[in-house]
């Protein structure tokens, strides 16, 4: 007889098997097999230093110095954007807060700062997105804000050049000192209202931007000596006895009013109707008005009129309003903007220097005959001005002077961008290889005497185009290849460049054609020539494709 069936013991409904128990019990098991697998492969490439830990080759060792690099500076932007937010208090909406003074409805309103409205540790202050009635509404930047402490640490001892300097074998004693006042003032966005200003400022400087109807009052109490002005209207700024920025607190010293030094100026761009005006004894001892169009403001390079800089100061006890030939360097030295009059006074200081110089090392030196008798010099009346009249010919109306700025920093813009390139911050690089550009556009079109270019802008436009391949901006970096083979179109990297934005486009037949003639140029490069043979191949790859559709 057949054996007797238990139905009772076989798992599932009514007798039948449960496939889902079955599914998930195969499934654990498989998900169980591939850990213990990844398990084991960890633990082999551990043992045979693959896990990561240490590079495979000199190229990823070099690849993961460089993000290391990146991110050591972006984690020191992020400390220094921190450091900022402790230190600075902002001031919005000012008339509408509650401590605001005034007394009948119609009454101006007074704001004071001080320094129970300003936070632990709080220096630089930003007044923003302000508006009064008008300018008897009025903002007090407080005298009770000298009174704010920092301290700065510095050494008694002159600082070692390294550990074990022999040189300087003394023990060096860090202290501390106090400083005293805000740090910087920033005030933006504010309309029709009046600004005191009775406080000192470390820094001695004060920026505004986008203001009309303001008037700024600096005081006797105040410490400024440079002020910033960006697209403002109708704006006035006074200084009744106010002191120059520049004065020092050592005993001895004389102390002088604004405008008595050369650094006490004001910068202004795109500023209309700024009325300046100094105030002695209660006297108002000279003023000008300043308007960016009225004054001649130029388009120069990329930059428009609204970003023409001009500078008012004292000149001859009078206030005068100049453009700034040289700006103070994009390459971060500290190169002061000066005008056309202060550049002509320092070339003629030069040229007296030079001039005193040769005149001490004629006296010195004698020419004498066979016999020993002295042979008298023969010194001209005049300066020759051949070479001088050769610069202004090349240079046209610029002087050679600021040719030579614009030129180093364009240089040194270029070197920095390379360096970036070199070292994988392919961003950093287009930024300043665009700094370059936009400083090489305030140079003359001419050439110099050997028929070549002030500055070789095509070199630069093709190392930008290699950084936006390098980001993956085929689109930019066949503009920039392009711009660089019309300037130079024997420049075979320009050429090399347009061949590998178009074939990263897709656009293999353009490549082909791009690399071609960039392999006419250099027969011998072994690059070209492999990317030549590599966009030949994807072109019939493509080709195929389209015959098999």
């Amino acid at each position: 007889p057949a054996p007797k069936q238990h139905w009772s013991t076989m798992s599932g409904v009514a007798g039948r098997t449960n496939y889902q128990t079955w599914d998930k019990k195969a499934s654990d098991l498989l998900d169980q097999a591939e850990k213990d697998e990844e398990r084991e492969k960890d633990e082999a490439e551990k043992a045979l230093g693959l896990d990561g830990k240490y590079a495979h080759s000199q190229a990823e060792a070099e690849e993961r110095k460089k993000a290391k690099e990146v991110q050591r500076t972006k984690d020191a932007l992020d400390k220094y954007r921190e450091r900022e937010g402790t230190i600075m208090q902002t001031f919005r909406n000012v008339f509408n807060e509650a401590d605001c003074e005034s007394g009948k409805e119609n009454d101006p309103s007074i704001v004071r700062l001080t320094r129970d409205k300003l936070g632990a540790g709080k220096r630089v202050v930003t007044i923003c997105d302000s508006k009064g009635a008008s300018e008897s509404d009025t903002i007090i930047v407080t005298q009770d804000l000298s009174l704010l402490e920092s301290k700065m640490d510095y050494s008694s001892e002159h600082k070692k050049n390294y550990a074990d300097d022999a040189e300087n074998s003394v023990q060096e004693r860090h202290q501390q000192r106090s400083i005293y006042g805000l740090i910087k003032l920033f005030i933006s966005n504010v309309h029709n209202c009046t600004i005191v200003i009775r406080c000192k400022i470390i820094t001695g400087f004060i920026e505004l931007s986008h203001c009309t109807n303001v008037a700024i009052r600096v005081e006797k109490e105040a410490a400024v000596a440079t002020l910033q002005a960006d697209l403002c209207e109708q704006i006035s700024i006074k200084f009744f006895d106010a002191p120059s920025g520049t004065n020092s607190n050592l005993p001895g010293r004389t102390k002088i009013y604004w405008g008595d030094n050369k650094d006490d100026r004001i910068f202004h761009a795109g500023v209309k109707q700024m009325k300046i005006a100094l105030y002695r004894d209660g006297f108002m001892e000279t003023e000008c008005v300043s308007d960016y169009i009225e004054d001649g403001a130029e388009v120069v390079g990329n930059a428009s009129k609204e970003e023409f800089q001009f500078v008012t100061s004292v000149v001859d006890g009078s206030l005068k309003t100049e453009k700034v030939i040289r700006h103070g360097s994009s390459t971060g030295k500290n190169i002061r903007a000066m005008t056309q009059r202060e550049l002509d006074l320092e070339t003629e200081k030069r040229n007296k220097a030079a001039q005193l110089a040769i005149a001490k090392a004629e006296e010195m030196i004698k020419i004498t005959t066979k016999d020993g008798k002295e042979i008298a010099k023969k010194r001209d009346a005049e300066i020759s001005v051949e070479n001088n009249e050769q610069i202004e010919e090349v240079y046209s109306c610029s002087r050679k002077s600021e040719i030579d700025n614009i030129i180093a920093d364009c240089e040194q813009n270029k070197m920095r961008g390379n360096e970036a390139f070199g070292s994988g911050e392919y961003a950093q690089a287009v930024l300043l290889y665009t700094l370059a550009l936009d400083k090489a556009d305030e140079l003359p079109e001419q050439s110099d005497n050997n028929g070549k270019a002030l500055f070789p802008r095509h070199i630069v436009l093709s190392n930008r185009s290699a950084a936006f391949l390098k980001l993956g901006d085929h689109q930019k970096a066949l503009e920039d290849a392009c711009s660089a083979e019309q300037l130079e179109p024997t420049y075979v990297k320009g050429v090399f460049r347009r061949g590998l934005a178009l074939h990263a486009m897709g656009r293999y037949q353009e490549a082909i054609e791009a690399l071609a003639a960039a392999h006419k140029i250099e027969p011998k490069n072994k690059q070209i020539k492999q990317a030549l043979q590599f966009a030949e191949v994807r072109m019939t790859q493509e080709m195929r494709k389209r015959m098999n559709k």
